[in-house]
């Protein structure tokens, strides 16, 4: 796949800097990345990231952002149900989205991303869930041998590029408030509380949040 047209990244420490700035800025990164550009670059690729160590002058790794694929489906499922069932009671509504997910995310005009390492093994997931007029950023989840790499930040910008790219006005999130990390990863990206209390449709959900575009 020619990735001429695909944004391309530098995250580095989790900022990121488009990477022909970064290049241009940084004599050794052109070098370093004819190193890592054999690797295939998977379809539906709508973004790369390049995590690099600028004091070490490395690439650390090659990250792919994909739109749906029916073969991350089992990854998609698997992802999700282990995080919420580790800490939450699966719902009704989370099979659902879980078992079906082009019926129920993708043909009312959602999407799901991926993130996928060099290696095209699926790191983590997030969705743009479309229901009653609301454009939500959830299905969230970075799998657990992927934690303390910083992967969730660009899931949650390529998430956001979606939705204003499809014209919403803003964006919401439903969480709950013992998800510190999630919370202060929302509240960096300018999700704000809108709501705090229960939901009268989803059992964990606590807070309401929504990111203004």
């Amino acid at each position: 796949m020619p990735t001429d047209n695909i944004p391309t990244y530098a995250m580095v420490r989790n900022e990121f800097v488009n990477w022909s700035k970064f290049a241009n800025e940084n004599q050794w990164a052109t070098g370093a990345l004819v190193k890592k550009s054999s690797s295939n670059v998977p379809g539906d690729c709508v973004a790369i990231y390049y995590v690099v160590d600028n004091d070490k002058k490395e690439i650390l790794q090659k990250l792919f952002v994909t739109s749906w694929n029916k073969l991350y489906q089992p990854d998609f499922k698997k992802l999700n149900l282990h995080w919420v069932s580790t800490l939450f009671k699966v719902e009704a509504s989370d099979v659902k989205q879980l078992e079906h997910p082009e019926e129920t995310i993708l043909a009312p005009g959602g999407q799901i991303l991926f993130i996928l390492e060099e290696d095209h093994n699926v790191a983590g997931t997030v969705s743009a869930v479309i229901h009653d007029g609301v454009c939500e950023l959830g299905k969230m989840a970075v799998g657990d041998a992927y934690q303390g790499k910083g992967y969730a930040h660009p899931l949650m910008r390529e998430c956001i590029s979606w939705a204003k790219r499809q014209g919403y006005p803003d964006m919401t999130i439903y969480s709950n408030d013992s998800l510190v990390k999630a919370i202060n990863l929302y509240k960096k990206y300018g999700f704000v509380t809108t709501h705090l209390g229960a939901h009268p449709r989803y059992e964990r959900v606590n807070i309401i949040m929504s990111l203004k575009f």
